[in-house]
């Protein structure tokens, strides 16, 4: 029988993860999944040959989004076939969590008291108002898009950032954020 282990923030060395291993052989279980938030311990478990995701992650051992776990209005969410991404036609209003190991594509506002989290990039096709955190399984490469970015607070793997004091008469512009040079940096999103 597969199996999953919630490790939540604890942080576990390799020899542990072995012994915990070996405790699920015990009793006939196959360790097929670590869910952790510490990054050192996913890093131990990737390495190991495990598969990764984040506590709280809504995806089932085979990485597929459990459609009760996302409990979109017009049923419009879908993992893209081909890819690790989750698309969602909807504004995410205050209250409301997405967490998705992959890439996340919202086609519609993220209100402030939202908030996503994903192990790609996010990407959102409206106003970005709400918690965003890109990378969250310690992908420095991850990047967050929006057409409007004020996030009440923006993560890309373990560096935090907090919008500015917003600007009314300031027009708002596509932006996208990333890591430069150990911070993290908005700038105009244009075309690659």
């Amino acid at each position: 029988m597969r199996a999953i282990s919630e490790l939540g923030k604890r942080p576990l060395e390799r020899e542990q993860l072995t012994e915990l291993l070996k405790l699920f052989d015990q009793h006939h279980l196959t360790l097929r999944t670590v869910l952790a938030d510490d990054p050192y311990t996913r890093r131990q478990a990737r390495e190991m040959g495990f598969g990764i995701r984040l506590s709280g992650s809504q995806t089932d051992l085979d990485g597929n989004v459990l459609p009760e776990t996302v409990a979109v209005s017009n049923g419009q969410a879908a993992a893209m076939p081909g890819s690790n991404a989750l698309l969602l036609h909807e504004t995410l209003r205050s209250g409301r969590s997405v967490t998705h190991d992959g890439h996340v594509i919202i086609m519609g506002d993220v209100n402030p008291g939202a908030e996503v989290i994903a192990g790609g990039n996010v990407i959102v096709w409206g106003r970005l108002r709400g918690l965003v955190h890109a990378g969250a399984m310690g992908e420095k490469t991850a990047v967050i898009c929006a057409l409007e970015l004020k996030p009440t607070q923006l993560r890309i793997a373990d560096q935090i950032a907090v919008a500015p004091p917003a600007d009314s008469k300031q027009e708002s512009v596509p932006e996208q954020a990333a890591i430069r040079d150990g911070q993290i940096v908005a700038e105009l999103w244009k075309r690659s």
